[in-house]
């Protein structure tokens, strides 16, 4: 037995009883006796509900209530929606081994600090699972292109249609087979009816209502650095003073997906690092945001098709090619096949004070419990990545550099070089006298099992 309400953006109390009471009669065809006032009343008629279909059809498996976009519901409880939902369950579905109560919520902030963590609220120590719901990861999202949309795209097409919608599944289902990746780039973002052109405005006053012009200040600071900053430059940035209320901002970006701490190699306590980790934001950010709806209008029918073919482009998505890596971390993990714990994943640089041009940075180190570190460089190109003279020299002092200012001179650790590029590195000299340990294609990363 199965019964699910969904909570409708921005309107009343009034308006969400009657969407509840209208999905309870959708999916057990009854109607109330009396006018339902408050959520109290709404969940005692859903209860009733529920026993006599129970009754009448004799029931014996589970019920199961699937309550999505909770936080649309109630923001603040302020109408008794949670204490009617805590309610609900204390005295009647907790009682009965076969119900099963779901609640879910894009909002995942809201999630954490009303349901999870509120020590004080109706649902304290109720939960008895937690699901987070991310987005497709590379590979994921290859195969709902190749199987769901009927594309037949390479491996680079996929990461660079990763690089626009990220793996947010509602996105992808915007596109339409027929059309290029870049038509449909196109005919989504840059028309003022696309489907996306508003969605990342909209997507802020969802999620934050209230506070999301603060948010996207932050983002917008990020979006200047693909490194990312500290929270000290963050509020240089801002203006928004270092404390609670900016500390509360970050984690709730960081819990609704939009970016994520990265910790300097050898310095975790001060050295985090906040970048942005949603594709989408970062793409509105570069590609989108500067225009006007006039400009928007006014652009060329093929307007995506000429940047991606543009040398900016190439810049950009070199580095969104490092942001993509670290978002799918685990398939990399994968890819690499190396047998040990992870202890963690960072970003690491040093600066010559003396000025000599010995400093270094590295595109991410990964670490395992076997004293065993990747240094990972990462090469987005069309074609097979040539290591010149010149650049195996810079490999071969990252390697240096880290090992004496990172590793402070340890020498039983055991440093390994892993190129991930495109199409793979040409072996030429200079490729062969690097002991590079592993050299992994963006086909390694999408479809290694």
């Amino acid at each position: 037995m199965f019964f699910e309400f969904s909570g409708a953006y921005e309107v009343d109390t009034k308006t969400q009883i009657k969407n509840f009471i209208e999905a309870i009669y959708d999916w057990f065809k009854k109607e109330p006796l009396k006018e339902i006032e408050d959520w109290t009343d709404a969940f005692n008629f859903l209860k009733r509900t529920i026993d006599t279909e129970i009754a009448k059809s004799e029931h014996k498996g589970k019920v199961s209530l699937f309550f999505d976009e909770v936080p649309w519901i109630d923001k603040s409880n302020k109408n008794g929606f949670l204490s009617a939902l805590g309610h609900f369950w204390n005295t009647y579905c907790q009682k009965r081994k076969s119900f099963f109560v779901i609640l879910c919520g894009s909002n995942a902030s809201w999630i954490k600090n009303k349901i999870l963590k509120d020590s004080n609220g109706p649902l304290h120590n109720r939960v008895t699972h937690q699901i987070a719901m991310k987005p497709f990861d590379l590979q994921e999202t290859r195969e709902y292109l190749l199987h769901e949309k009927g594309y037949d795209l390479d491996s680079r097409k996929v990461v660079e249609t990763y690089m626009v919608f990220g793996g947010v599944a509602k996105y992808l289902s915007y596109l339409d087979p027929k059309k290029t990746i870049e038509e449909n780039v196109d005919a989504l973002y840059f028309n003022i009816h696309g489907l996306m052109y508003s969605e990342y405005d909209e997507v802020f006053k969802s999620l934050f209502e209230d506070k999301a012009g603060i948010h996207k200040k932050i983002i917008d600071a990020l979006s200047l650095k693909n490194s990312g900053y500290t929270i000290a430059e963050i509020s240089k940035m801002t203006g928004e003073k270092v404390g609670r209320k900016l500390t509360s901002m970050i984690d709730e970006l960081v819990m609704c997906g939009f970016i994520s701490g990265v910790n300097k190699y050898g310095n975790l306590k001060k050295g985090t690092k906040y970048m942005i980790s949603d594709p989408h934001s970062i793409f509105h950010n570069k590609w989108v945001k500067h225009y006007s709806k006039n400009e928007i209008a006014n652009l060329k029918k093929d307007y995506w098709n000429d940047v991606v073919l543009s040398q900016r482009y190439a810049i950009w998505a070199g580095f969104m090619f490092e942001t993509v890596l670290m978002i799918n971390l685990p398939i990399y993990l994968k890819a690499r096949g190396i047998q040990g714990v992870v202890k963690g994943a960072y970003y690491w640089n040093y600066k010559d004070s003396t000025n000599s041009g010995n400093g270094a940075q590295v595109d991410l180190v990964v670490e395992y419990a076997n004293g065993i570190y990747d240094i990972i460089e990462c090469k987005y190109y069309n074609d097979e990545f040539q290591i010149s003279a010149d650049y195996a020299k810079k490999l071969k002092n990252k390697l240096v550099q880290f090992r004496t200012h990172g590793l402070n001179g340890r020498k039983k650790s055991e440093l390994k070089l892993v190129m991930l590029t495109t199409y793979g590195c040409k072996k030429n000299r200079e490729y062969n006298g690097l002991n590079i340990s592993a050299d992994i294609t963006l086909e390694d990363l999408i479809n290694k099992r």
